[in-house]
């Protein structure tokens, strides 16, 4: 009730009091008893106003202690970074913190009272995933216990957040809906943490067979390779055959280098080289194969050397794999363009990118894993083999592609080492 209307009923009773009492008085009172009942009529006043102003006070005491429950209740929620949200048993938002609104981009927006289903149409791009909050809550009250799962929220930059969101539902003495409380945890940290140590751990068995296997399958490499070779000398007849063999024999040779450089220590011996100079040289050693592709691999590298601190074999050896890859993946009479730019906290930026067929987003994720290739003939170790290389750099490593368009390779790497551990880390974009 409004305080306007509160005096306004005060003043009306209290005019009825006087005028009915006073009437009592004058008409039924004896005149023994007017003194009285007019010290009565009086101390009756005083206790029953006195006794509404302490009822008020206690009130508004109440109702202060609420309000100031309230305020830290909502400066807890509000600094919590995870996503919380209180819902009636209609499934209407009560209260959500500032993480929440802005996650679902709901900032300017009158919440109060609203379904997620009204509230999508405050939100376009988020519309669908607050339909879907919508759908979930209804299981959640169906199943009557707390529910726990990941979600995925895309966001309007074009990424996405994973939340591992818990419902409970609340209900009444007699089992009807009371309230659901919503807490969604960012855990897209977390899960991408563990990607990159399942990654470490894969990279890790694979170090160790090779070291166990390669140097085994080199000697008896050597063997054949020699004997093959003075047959091919002494006998002209099968001389295809011969060559077959060597190019099979070459290509395990290949195979055992990249296992062996899987299992070298990740104590590199750094030196500094201009950057261009290695792009360069891999540049020139892949012309040949570039032009029987039919593609051009065109260079934007500044004028001015850019020192960096590297092992220059190994950078090689990553350039070596990623072009060679987009020349293979790249289409007839099509481009492979290669730039360096110098970031922010000195750190230095190679992109390849080819116009070849692209890579699906499923097979986009496996790029990387050991032993894993979409080629024919691939071993699956180049782009392991890459990104240890960019790992023991301190550096990081992203791909992009989408099918039909082509694929990006964008590498970070530090262009001074220092004694921190490798951090590398990679990310794929479809």
């Amino acid at each position: 009730m409004k305080k306007t209307k509160l005096v306004f009923l005060y003043l009306i009773s209290s005019l009825i009091w006087l005028y009915a009492s006073n009437y009592l008085l004058t008409h039924y009172i004896p005149s023994s008893l007017v003194n009285y009942f007019e010290r009565g009529k009086e101390i009756f006043y005083i206790l029953v106003t006195g006794g509404i102003f302490y009822f008020f006070i206690l009130k508004k005491e109440e109702l202060y202690t609420t309000k100031e429950q309230e305020k830290r209740l909502s400066t807890l929620i509000n600094s919590m970074v995870d996503f919380v949200n209180f819902k009636d048993g209609e499934g209407r938002w009560i209260q959500a913190n500032d993480f929440g609104l802005k996650l679902f981009q709901l900032e300017n927006v009158d919440y109060f009272g609203k379904k997620d289903s009204e509230l999508a149409e405050y939100s376009e791009f988020y519309s669908e995933s607050l339909k879907y909050c919508e759908f979930s809550d209804e299981e959640t009250w169906e199943k009557g216990t707390i529910t726990r799962c990941e979600e995925i929220v895309s966001r309007s930059d074009g990424s996405s957040k994973i939340f591992d969101t818990i419902k409970v539902p609340l209900f009444h003495e007699d089992g009807s809906r009371e309230g659901l409380v919503i807490i969604g945890r960012d855990i897209t940290t977390l899960r991408q943490t563990e990607e990159r140590l399942n990654r470490s751990e894969k990279l890790s068995v694979v170090g160790e067979l090779s070291a166990s296997v390669a140097h085994e399958i080199r000697n008896p490499l050597t063997s054949l390779k020699g004997f093959v070779q003075l047959l091919q000398m002494e006998d002209d007849n099968h001389q295809d055959y011969y060559q077959i063999m060597l190019d099979e024999l070459n290509r395990i040779n290949h195979i055992v280098g990249e296992l062996l450089l899987l299992a070298k220590p990740q104590h590199l011996k750094y030196s500094k080289l201009a950057i261009q100079k290695i792009l360069n040289d891999v540049i020139s050693l892949l012309g040949v194969e570039a032009t029987l592709y039919n593609v051009q691999i065109e260079s934007n590298f500044p004028k001015e050397d850019i020192i960096i601190e590297c092992e220059p074999n190994q950078l090689k050896q990553l350039f070596i794999n990623l072009i060679k890859n987009s020349i293979e993946a790249s289409k007839n009479d099509s481009k492979i363009s290669i730039s360096i730019g110098l970031l922010e906290d000195n750190q230095l930026a190679i992109t390849v990118k080819d116009q070849g067929c692209g890579i699906s987003k499923e097979l986009l994720q496996k790029v990387g894993e050991p032993f894993y290739s979409s080629k024919e003939k691939g071993t699956g170790l180049g782009l392991t083999v890459s990104y240890k290389i960019v790992q023991s750099h301190k550096g990081n490593i992203m791909f992009d592609s989408e099918i039909g368009i082509g694929t990006t390779v964008n590498i970070t790497l530090p262009v001074e080492q220092n004694s921190l551990p490798a951090i590398g880390q990679s990310t794929v974009t479809a």
